[in-house]
């Protein structure tokens, strides 16, 4: 059995044994409102994660996916706020906010071949001060404004009882399976995280790939921003600052390795969907906050853990094979 196969498997018994607790321990947990909205709420968590497993397969880490959300959500604010131009036209441009941070982000690593962690933890500072500075303001302070245009709140809607991000959601997520799974680009995506020499002699055009993966991460991040602030009818400079802890716990929980070269979208999904429902549980038990960041914590180093240990494991079993 493979690991991510293992993987998959110790997190589906994980899901279902932590889903039977919380329903056991809380009656507002397993019901049909709540499960919808805990869809909605891993959603929004997995439109972004799944551009940035792009980037962690690649062997790269996104620390501004939060900032890329908050440029977004400024930039859509002002075209409501200052223009009357019609929603389906500003929202595409609204989406080159992302690409631009996931632009610049690829153009200094490949410029000056500085650490992904560096570099993009360096952008998240600054971007989410252009997201500030961008803000809609009233004498000199930073305005909450109401979002009203029926328009853009249309994103916030239902299908049915299923909200329109978990539809987005999914049919990003099959998307970017396929564009990983069966693509040239996913190939050489794999092939750059898990040995970047070898791509390299191999033809790959390594900085093509990580603006690739960059820009992908960065309009994950935005179609999150857009819905996110349609469902809040709002919007301030500081929406999806923080998330980034969330988003790389969910990717390593979905058995996404920190080294690169390994993981899927698939992994990603039961990953963010298993992080939710921990989080969901732990507010219907009226815990405080707080342990939701130990909790995130400990899973993130169980699943780190694992990997080594796996892999360890592996190697000395190829070695007594030889």
């Amino acid at each position: 059995m493979t690991q991510s196969m293992l993987r998959k498997i110790i997190l589906l018994v994980l899901i279902l044994a932590v889903m039977t607790f919380f329903t056991i321990m809380s009656p507002y947990f397993f019901t049909a409102n709540n499960l919808f909205t805990l869809l909605q709420e891993a959603s929004f968590l997995g439109i972004a994660a799944v551009g940035v497993t792009f980037v962690m397969i690649a062997g790269g880490l996104d620390l501004s996916i939060g900032s890329a959300t908050a440029l977004t959500a400024m930039v859509c604010i002002n075209f409501l706020e200052y223009t009357n131009l019609p929603v389906l036209l500003f929202l595409p441009i609204s989406l080159l906010a992302g690409a631009f941070v996931g632009t610049f982000n690829g153009f200094v690593i490949n410029r000056f071949k500085l650490p992904d962690f560096i570099v993009t933890l360096s952008s998240k500072g600054v971007f989410s001060g252009l997201a500030l500075v961008i803000a809609v303001k009233e004498n000199g302070f930073v305005s909450n404004v109401f979002i009203d245009n029926p328009t853009y709140l249309w994103f916030a809607g239902k299908l049915g009882p299923l909200y329109y991000v978990t539809i987005a959601f999914v049919i990003i997520a099959i998307g970017g399976h396929f564009l990983l799974k069966w693509t040239k680009f996913g190939t050489y995506v794999y092939a750059v995280g898990a040995n970047k020499n070898a791509a390299m002699l191999s033809g790959v055009d390594i900085k093509q790939i990580k603006y690739g993966v960059y820009i992908l991460a960065g309009v994950a991040a935005s179609i999150t921003a857009i819905f996110q602030s349609s469902r809040m009818m709002t919007a301030m400079p500081e929406m999806g600052i923080g998330t980034e802890l969330d988003i790389i716990a969910a990717i390593v929980i979905g058995g996404t390795a920190f080294r690169g070269g390994r993981g899927d979208i698939i992994g990603t999904v039961m990953g963010v969907l298993f992080l939710t429902i921990v989080k969901n549980g732990i507010f219907k038990l009226q815990i405080t906050p707080a342990i939701q960041q130990i909790v995130i914590g400990g899973i993130i180093i169980a699943a780190v853990v694992f990997d080594e240990w796996y892999r360890n494991y592996s190697a000395r079993k190829r070695n007594m094979v030889v």
